[in-house]
C-alpha cells in the first residue's frame, strides 16, 4: 500500500525572485536555511530506508532534504540546503558509496564555501551490515553567539543502522533522546522502520526541538514534519526540488507524509503521528 497523504495545512512556499517581464519560477527555490533536526535509517535485512525530520522553518514542505537509495542507504541534507549538494549524497548513494565516503564528497571546504553551514547525516548497508556517517560545520559546533542557547551535533548506531542530527535545537537530548527512542524495542510490536522513525523524531520535539519554535509561554518545537519511507524493492528517491512533495503520485515513496504549520501554531508532529497511525492501521509489506 502506498500512502497518498497530502498536507491540507496552510503552505507559504517561497519562489525565486523573478524578473519583473518572466512568468513566476515553476519551483521553489534550490537553496533554503532550512535549520532542523532528522533521523536517518537502514535496515540492513529488508533493504528498506527512511528518514523522518522535523524544523522551525515554517515555509515550506521538508521532502527535498531526503535522499533514499533501497538496498544502499539514506541521508539527509540540511542546515544551509543546497539541492546541488543533496545530489551529490544522492548520486553517491546509487553508486554504492560507503558512508564515510559520501561525508568525504561533500566536505571538501576548497569546494564548498558554505561548509561551515551545512550538516548532514548518512547510513549506508553494504555485506548485510549498516554504517553512519555525519558532519556538522564548525560555526554551529561552537554554538550561539547571541547569548542563545543552541546545540547542533550527530549522533549515529551502526548496529541499529541509525543517524541523528540536528542545528538550533534546545540541547543535546534533542538527538541523543531520538537515538534512544528508535534503538527502543516496543513490547507492543511497533519496531518496523517507520515505527523507529516516527518515534524517534517525536522523542526530539519532546526534549525541545528547534529553539527558536519555543518561547516563554510556548514550545511548539517545531513548524514542519515529515516522514519518508522506501522499501528494499522500491526505486531509488529524492524530491526534485526543495519546497515540493511528490505526496499522492506514483513518484512518492511508499510512505510519504508531510505536515506544515504556521510558526507559533499547532506543533505539527501531533498531524504527523495522527496521519501516520491512519497510514499505518492500513498498510500491509
Amino acid at each position: 500500500m502506498r500512502a497518498v497523504i497530502t498536507s491540507v495545512l496552510p503552505l507559504l512556499v517561497p519562489l525565486a525572485t523573478c524578473l519583473a517581464q518572466q512568468a513566476p519560477a515553476p519551483h521553489p527555490m534550490d537553496r533554503l536555511d532550512m535549520t532542523t533536526w532528522s533521523v536517518v535509517a537502514a535496515d540492513p535485512k529488508t533493504g528498506d530506508v527512511g528518514i523522518a525530520m522535523a524544523s522551525c522553518v515554517p515555509n515550506t514542505l521538508a521532502d527535498g532534504l531526503a535522499a533514499l537509495v533501497p538496498g544502499k542507504g539514506a541521508a539527509a541534507t540540511q542546515a544551509a540546503f543546497d539541492i546541488d549538494n543533496r545530489n551529490r549524497v544522492f548520486n553517491a548513494l546509487k553508486e554504492g558509496a560507503s558512508a564515510q565516503e559520501v561525508i568525504r564528497r561533500v566536505s571538501d571546504p576548497a569546494a564548498d564555501a558554505r561548509l561551515g553551514n551545512r550538516q548532514y547525516g548518512v547510513v549506508t548497508i553494504s555485506g548485510g551490515h549498516a554504517q553512519t556517517a555525519g558532519f556538522t560545520g564548525q560555526p554551529m559546533l561552537d554554538g550561539d553567539t547571541t547569548g542563545g542557547t543552541r546545540w547542533a551535533g550527530v549522533r549515529g548506531d551502526s548496529t541499529m543502522g541509525v543517524s541523528v542530527q540536528g542545528n538550533t535545537l534546545a540541547s543535546h537530548l534533542v538527538v541523543e533522546n531520538a537515538l534512544a527512542a528508535f534503538q527502543w524495542e516496543d513490547p507492543a510490536g511497533f519496531n518496523e522502520l517507520s515505527d523507529r522513525l516516527i518515534r524517534a523524531v517525536e522523542a526530539g520535539s519532546n526534549a525541545g526541538g528547534d529553539v527558536r519554535c519555543n518561547t516563554a509561554t510556548t514550545r511548539q518545537t517545531a513548524a514542519t514534519a515529515m516522514i519518508l519511507v522506501a522499501r528494499g524493492t522500491d526505486q531509488p528517491y529524492a524530491a526534485e526540488k526543495i519546497g515540493m512533495s511528490d505526496q499522492g503520485t506514483p513518484k512518492a515513496p511508499w510512505l510519504a507524509i508531510s505536515v506544515t504549520d504556521a510558526k507559533g501554531g499547532d506543533n505539527p508532529l501531533l498531524e504527523l503521528r495522527r496521519r501516520y497511525d491512519a497510514w499505518r492501521r492500513g498498510a500491509k509489506p
